[in-house]
């Protein structure tokens, strides 16, 4: 069974090992990869970090560290300069090879999360109408999370939070209700014409609705049979990205079960909430200097007596914690609610939560670029209507080509194109050329064990030093939850394959197939690791791998 940990990670092992004997208790040196890749595979300022502490030149330092490193097997340490840099061994990736070929599917999976229990909430859209181009940046981001996560040894739960309870879910209702009566909805009601339609399934589900008596009681039903209608609809589209959930959890059940309440309850006794104006304050929202708007967003229950998201949301947090006791939430927000976390963090504190338990990842707006493939430019664009247009594997590759903190231009034309600009196209196609390979050699009569050996060209090792790197990156953006590294790292892949591939355009000693069989079964076996790397990526985008293009 192949070692999943990287190499880097064994390398940087053996390096501070050695560090350790010369120096104890030094602080641990971290290998990164250089710009250069003259400097080779990974490099550590070993020198510099060293020469205060043992008062000796960075120079002499470098190389007593190599001096300790001579037997490491996967690469070969030099000093240059006070640094140790280190370039992977031919025979080291030679060896890969053939541990990668033989992986169906998994390299690059690990036990970093070591059983972690975590949650990752995304989505989460009020149920007050269709997904929009903008949520779906949300969705395909927390769901390559959990993915990745579950990937490096962590136990996963996926959740989206049904915000079914507060003032918007309300005006909801109204619109709907006022549809149902010919009306127009309330100010700051919803308009669109799915409103209609949801009217139009109300009538029909709730015969007489329009005309009860108790109107109290029409708006509840009209608000349970449009938010059913709406999570229907938010479900089958999240359905056709590939995104899952392990549960809905319902903002009301925090209500009925007096949880919330009991959530206030605690923060009064503790001091942190006051009455002004007839609401209820979380205290920090009475500090001098705050704006209006701003502090009406710290009102816990307003002078109509109805809730914030600021009570609910934190006794989410209590029955995520405290009650299911997870040991790590994750929570997927956009970035208009970048001026909520320090106030949410701080009524975490004031409930005596560890507020770092609690991880939120803000990610910007998305425009949409169309183009020449649309007319619809500043009309409101579902996901739906992307998801036709694009297909699945547009959609989610496009969505994690940028870190969640950057703004986004959605490149419509580009992404249903089928040229290596595409980065979607780029990668599949490199996977499809090497399944291309493997079936037009499968007739040949080939040695059943490749001698990987044999795998000495530049453009060949090129390619097994990507592959190898593939663990790293899982490991890094496990770390630091930035899926983005993934498809940064398929391009890095996939312009290696091609680079593999073309050698033989060149060349017709390069080509994969040749008349020397043990060198087509060496190249071959080649082909079926990089087939296994770049489809455990795209895995874990959820992306499809296709043989044929």
């Amino acid at each position: 069974m192949l070692d999943h940990a990287s190499v880097r990670s064994r390398i940087g092992e053996r390096l501070n090992a050695a560090i350790q004997e010369l120096a104890p208790g030094a602080a641990p040196v971290e290998l990164v990869r250089p710009i250069n890749s003259a400097h080779g595979d990974y490099a550590a300022p070993v020198g510099p970090r060293l020469a205060s502490a043992l008062r000796r030149s960075p120079l002499q330092i470098a190389a007593d560290v190599v001096a300790k490193l001579s037997e490491l097997s996967e690469a070969a340490p030099e000093a240059v300069g006070g640094y140790v840099n280190f370039r992977l061994r031919p025979g080291h990736l030679q060896s890969l090879v053939r541990e990668v070929a033989g992986q169906a599917r998994g390299y690059g999976s690990s036990t970093l999360g070591d059983g972690q229990l975590v949650q990752v909430e995304f989505v989460s859209i009020n149920p007050t109408g269709p997904l929009h181009i903008g949520h779906g940046r949300g969705a395909i981001l927390g769901d390559t999370l959990a993915r990745l996560l579950a990937f490096t040894g962590h136990r996963v739960h996926r959740e989206y939070y049904v915000n079914d309870y507060g003032t918007q879910a309300r005006k909801f209702a109204l619109s709907v209700y006022a549809r149902i009566r010919g009306e127009e909805p309330p100010e700051g009601g919803y308009m669109g014409a799915y409103v209609f339609d949801l009217a139009e399934s109300a009538k029909q589900a709730i015969p007489g609705i329009e005309s009860m008596a108790d109107q109290g009681e029409a708006l509840q039903l009209v608000r349970g049979d449009s938010a059913e209608r709406i999570m229907a609809q938010i479900k089958a589209t999240l359905d056709r990205l590939g995104v899952s959930f392990d549960s809905f959890f319902s903002e009301k059940t925090l209500w009925d079960s007096r949880l919330a309440a009991q959530t206030l309850e605690k923060l009064g006794a503790g001091g942190y909430l006051r009455d002004r104006d007839g609401a209820r304050w979380f205290a920090p929202a009475l500090d001098a200097g705050d704006d209006a708007e701003e502090a009406e967003d710290r009102v816990v229950i307003r002078s109509d007596g109805l809730h914030t998201y600021f009570a609910s949301d934190l006794a989410y947090a209590v029955e995520r914690l405290e009650q299911r006791k997870f040991d790590r939430v994750i929570e997927i927000w956009g970035a208009d609610h970048h001026g909520y976390v320090a106030r949410f963090k701080a009524g975490l504190a004031a409930l005596g939560l560890d507020s770092e338990r609690i991880v939120i990842i803000l990610h910007q707006m998305v425009n949409l670029k169309e183009g020449k493939v649309s007319k619809r430019a500043g009309r409101f664009v579902s996901l739906d209507e992307l998801i036709d247009k694009v297909g699945v594997d547009g959609v989610r590759y496009f969505y994690l080509l940028r870190s969640p903190d950057a703004m986004m231009d959605f490149d419509m034309e580009l992404a249903v194109s089928q040229k290596s600009e595409n980065p979607v196209y780029y990668a599949q196609y490199a996977h499809a050329r090497m399944a291309n390979v493997e079936q037009f050699a499968a007739e040949r009569d080939l040695p059943a064990r490749a001698k990987v050996e044999l795998l000495t060209e530049p453009w060949e090792l090129d390619l097994v030093r990507q592959i190898a790197y593939w663990p790293e990156v899982v490991e890094d953006a496990a770390r630091l939850l930035e899926p983005h590294r993934i498809p940064y790292y398929v391009r890095d892949l996939a312009d290696s394959i091609h680079v593999f591939y073309q050698a033989g355009n060149r060349d017709w000693a390069a080509r994969v197939v040749v008349e020397d069989d043990e060198m087509t079964r060496a190249r071959l076996e080649l082909c079926r690791a990089a087939r296994n790397t770049l489809r455990s990526a795209l895995d874990l985008m959820a992306v499809s791998a296709p043989d044929r293009m």
